[in-house]
């Protein structure tokens, strides 16, 4: 007599191998990623973490950013984004640029720190 379990184990391996697959994220080693796809990466996961945020907390986010605007470091690496030499010096400044702005969110309204650190969180996920 034929046991239930011995066809039953070989299809729930497959099954577990599929949604395995299914489930993985869908997106290159950040080796493989050109910078250009680094830097769309991080920006989308900024997004998805401001998306899910209430209401209040994306208006403090909105206030801090509009004041960090004229803060002159925002200023100086701004500038050094748009006066790159090569697309390469580009992707570099937009990446110091992405650290600063965080960086200055933080100090310019604290209680944004567990936001700009999920942010922080995301973006180091797809570095890896």
């Amino acid at each position: 007599m034929k046991s239930p379990f011995r066809s039953f184990i070989p299809r729930l391996c497959a099954a577990l191998a599929v949604m395995t697959l299914l489930f993985l994220p869908q997106r290159l080693p950040a080796q493989t990623q050109s910078p250009e796809q680094v830097l769309a990466a991080m920006e989308k996961c900024r997004e998805q973490v401001i998306s899910q945020l209430s209401f209040s907390d994306k208006m403090k986010m909105k206030s801090a950013m509009g004041a960090i605007a004229s803060n002159p470091q925002m200023v100086a690496a701004n500038a050094a984004v748009a006066n790159a030499p090569t697309p390469q010096a580009q992707v570099v400044a937009r990446q110091a640029l992405a650290k600063l702005k965080l960086d200055l969110i933080e100090k310019q309204d604290p209680s944004l720190k567990p936001i700009v650190e999920k942010i922080r969180a995301a973006q180091a996920s797809v570095m890896q």
